[in-house]
Parts: structure tokens; sequence; C-alpha cells
């Protein structure tokens, strides 16, 4: 063997011994209750990453972060619910999920609850609070078709009364949710008048 073989044979052996290593520190401060690691591990196991795919596994850990109260971790896990991937299909409790997840201002929940009442996918069909839903997810819409889609659809279908009240939830909304409210514009009456239905 020259030394370019033995450099590189090295090279590779400190790359696993690496990945080794950091696995089991994830697998550790998963267990500990670090929802970060617990996000790794879900994602590892999920692709495969290091270790065998084990789907239920992957969902095990999405679920143990979502519990903590990351928004990721329950946003993969109301996914992994409307999917079926690794536990069972359960729209209802994606719908909570999603919700405790949008509760914390996550957009990408928002939205998700926009969708689900719009289409009554696990939760009742209802486009007013489908409005407020897309109210609060405002700076998110615009950059998924589906959102674009929602806005224009509820746009058209909706009177000014509903539209009213809409706004009137979502302002309810984000005064109980003081927490997850986010930044507005300078003028936000422009802000609202441009991206409101």
């Amino acid at each position: 063997m020259n030394a370019r073989t033995a450099l590189r044979a090295a090279g590779v052996l400190v790359i696993v011994l690496a990945l080794f290593m950091m696995l089991d520190l994830t697998w550790i401060r998963a267990h500990l209750g670090g929802a970060d690691s617990q996000l790794r591990l879900a994602y590892a196991y999920g692709t495969g990453n290091g270790v065998e795919i084990d789907q239920e596994k992957a969902a095990h850990w999405y679920r143990r972060a979502a519990e903590q109260g990351d928004p990721r971790g329950q946003i993969a896990l109301a996914t992994r619910l409307d999917d079926g991937n690794g536990v069972t299909v359960d729209p209802s409790a994606a719908t909570s999920w999603y919700e405790k997840a949008a509760a914390t201002g996550s957009p990408v929940a928002q939205l998700e609850m926009a969708l689900r009442f719009h289409t009554g996918r696990g939760a009742p069909r209802d486009d007013i609070r489908s409005a407020m839903w897309l109210i609060l997810a405002d700076q998110y819409v615009g950059s998924r078709p589906d959102g674009v889609e929602l806005f224009e659809t509820l746009k058209a279908s909706l009177g000014e009364e509903e539209l009213a009240e809409a706004r009137r939830l979502a302002a309810d909304w984000r005064a109980a949710h003081p927490d997850a409210a986010r930044p507005v514009a300078a003028d936000p009456s422009a802000q609202a008048a441009a991206k409101t239905p």
C-alpha cells in the first residue's frame, strides 16, 4: 500500500468514525430530551442517513420533539399523520399538531390550517376560518402556489361581511397569542389591504 492510498483510507476512517460519534451523541442528546437532536435522529431514521431506514422510529422521534412544543417536530409529525408514513393515517390528529405549530407563529402551519379548513381534511369545512388562517399566514402565502390559489378562491367566494369576520377572528387570535405575532410593515393598513382576502 502506498502513502497516498494509506492517507485516503485514514481519511475515510476518520469520516466514518466522526459520523458514528455524531450519531451516538445525537442519540444520547435525543434520549435526554434535546429537541434538535430528536429532529436530527428522526431525519436520520427517515432518510437512512447513518442508520437503517425505519419510518416508525422516525415518527417516534418527531413525536418526541413535537410533544416538547417544537414546531418543526409538530409539522413533521402532522405531515406523517396525513401521509401514514410510520404511523396510522389520522387527519384529525394531524390538524391538532398543525394547530399547535400554528400557535407558535409558524406561517407554514398557519397556511396548512387555512387549507384544512377550506378542504375539510381533518377539520370542519369553514371558509371563514380558512380565511382567518390565511390572514395569519400572510407573509408566507405568496411563496406557495396552493396559498395563492386559496387566496384567489376565498377572495372570489366570500362576501365583505365574511371577510370582515375572518379579519376579526385573526385579530382576536393575534391578541390571544402575543408570542406568535410577527412584526408588521410600517403601514399595517396598506399591508393588510394588499395581502388580506
